[in-house]
């Protein structure tokens, strides 16, 4: 009778003892989760595939501009400020110069674009993207800005021109621009359109 009352009140205290344990554990407080950092490229949500898309749709559609003489489409695709800034008159004569060469941005169809900086968004978020397309005899070279508006990217500004790659400049240092510490320049000044915003 002793050894059945012992075991009886031994199993009620194990029983207790397991109780107390579990409420303990249950009221005690979630360890703290801390939220995944935010990267730049995460901030901007854009990918590769984006980015090589609004590269070469750009590009093409300068190309078609080229051809026909009517830059009507791509001054439809630009951002307001963009097509305030830039009627068709404005951008026959800025690209006057690539039209006049002669120069086809086909090639940038077929070809991946190298891009010579990451990719970064502007304090004004613009979309910068500066790079180029390993075409020959001349380099395609491409520096542009888009403005996401209404979940689209818009063309904010645009300077695409096609110069001898950097090697070739150094074999035929009388094509070298006037000064070494300079970056390569645009065939003419009016290659680039770029409007001015407002500092906020």
């Amino acid at each position: 009778m002793r050894v059945s009352l012992f075991r009886i009140c031994l199993s009620v205290a194990c029983l207790t003892a397991f109780v107390a344990s579990a409420s303990a554990q249950s009221k005690a407080p979630p360890a703290p989760t801390k939220p995944p950092a935010q990267t730049g490229q995460a901030k901007m949500a854009i990918d590769t595939l984006e980015i090589v898309i609004l590269i070469k749709s750009t590009i093409m559609a300068l190309q078609h501009a080229n051809q026909t003489g009517n830059y009507s489409v791509l001054r439809d695709l630009g951002s307001p400020v963009f097509r305030e800034r830039f009627d068709q008159a404005q951008l026959t004569a800025i690209f006057a110069n690539l039209r006049n060469r002669g120069v086809s941005l086909n090639p940038a169809l077929v070809l991946a674009p190298n891009l010579v900086r990451q990719p970064e968004l502007t304090p004004q978020n613009q979309l910068h993207l500066v790079g180029d397309f390993p075409t020959k005899p001349l380099q395609i070279q491409y520096d542009l800005l888009f403005l996401k508006i209404g979940g689209v990217w818009r063309i904010e500004g645009i300077m695409v021109d096609a110069v001898a790659p950097p090697a070739a400049v150094v074999a035929n240092p009388e094509a070298a621009p006037s000064k070494a510490s300079e970056p390569a320049k645009p065939a003419s000044p009016a290659a680039k359109a770029t409007p001015t915003r407002p500092a906020n």
